[in-house]
């Protein structure tokens, strides 16, 4: 089985530029493993939510409480390390275009992990009673919502990528003058 916890690294290990900082573009790589952990966390939590519900009618709650626990604690730690990131980008590096599409990510994964979690709850209340239509439809539109923050979410990366693209130029400039 795996483990609920997704590995956020330590931040202390990302490179430190000359003034003592991380520069921006560690801090967009860092960004971005943490991104992919969170990925993992919602693999985690489904992973929980479908052992949870395969024991039904005899549910194990306090087991899927533990480890949807565990799977937050994961996700707090990601956000608050992204927050950190996204300050450090807009208060010490200027770079207040990333840092609020940083932001805007945080914003709609904040959202996307609400609503998966209302969606597992519909699907719970589905599992107990499979005929109740406005369950059905809750779960319709539950899907649909979580499809359009994903569209959202990837539309964000995109930018993002395009907004840093003179990062990664000045990296490679540094490296062939060196």
């Amino acid at each position: 089985m795996a483990t609920a916890s997704c590995a956020t690294g330590d931040s202390s290990s990302t490179p430190k530029h000359s003034n003592g900082h991380a520069s921006p573009l560690d801090l967009l790589r860092r960004f971005h493993k943490l991104q992919a952990a969170r990925v993992e966390g919602y693999g985690l939590f489904e992973d929980a939510f479908n052992t949870f519900i395969a024991g039904a009618p005899l549910y194990d709650f306090n087991a899927y409480k533990q480890r949807v626990a565990e799977i937050t604690i994961s996700f707090k730690k990601i956000s608050e390390e992204i927050i950190h990131i996204k300050n450090s980008l807009r208060d010490t590096h200027n770079k207040g275009e990333i840092a609020a599409i940083i932001e805007k990510v945080q914003e709609l994964e904040e959202t996307k992990l609400k609503s998966t979690a209302d969606l597992q709850i519909s699907r719970k209340n589905a599992s107990d009673d499979p005929s109740d239509e406005v369950i059905q439809q809750e779960i319709t539109a539950l899907h649909f919502k979580l499809d359009d923050l994903a569209q959202e979410i990837n539309e964000a990366l995109e930018d993002l990528k395009f907004e840093s693209e003179d990062l990664y130029a000045q990296e490679m400039e540094d490296e062939t003058s060196r």
